[in-house]
């Protein structure tokens, strides 16, 4: 019950600061804010016990632990969790090349499974980067890899631009 009011409160707390700081800072400002603590991170992102952990101008690394609560009917990570892994990274990597009062929105995200995880592989790493930031759209790729070294992911998105309310 504590976890559930934890992300209720995280909700909260992020509809209420969030978007007055979003729209008049660039997108590494409000990057580097949530990597500090002084933002709140998306609720999605407490959910899924996943945790930005490093960012720079165009880039975004995200971890996350495997767990057995996030197995499929095959006894294996779901790859929907994988996938938000690396969406929430390839996210602030684009959010990170934006300027101030600049926002954006997933046009498509294409995401390859290579190798199957379970809670074996005690730790993922997501590291993703721009590969090409335009007025208009804003594309990027990254990769989720283990503590050997081994992908076991990769994937693109693209993303279109947009100009945030105030």
């Amino acid at each position: 019950m504590d976890e559930v009011l934890d992300v209720v409160t995280r909700a909260y707390e992020y509809q209420r600061v969030r978007p007055a700081v979003v729209g008049t800072t660039s997108g590494l400002e409000t990057v580097q804010l949530t990597l500090e603590g002084k933002l709140p991170t998306p609720p999605i992102i407490a959910t899924l016990g996943i945790a930005l952990v490093e960012a720079a101008e165009g880039r975004a690394a995200f971890e996350g632990e495997p767990a057995e609560w996030q197995y499929n009917q095959l006894a294996t990570v779901q790859g929907g969790w994988l996938s938000a892994l690396l969406d929430s990274a390839l996210g602030y990597a684009v959010q990170s090349a934006l300027p101030a009062g600049r926002g954006f929105t997933t046009l498509d995200l294409h995401v390859r499974f290579v190798r199957a995880v379970t809670e074996e592989v005690s730790r993922l790493r997501t590291e993703a980067h721009v590969t090409h930031a335009g007025n208009r759209t804003v594309t990027a790729e990254g990769r989720i890899v283990g503590p050997d070294g081994k992908v076991y992911a990769m994937g693109t998105t693209s993303c279109l631009v947009l100009k945030m309310e105030q």
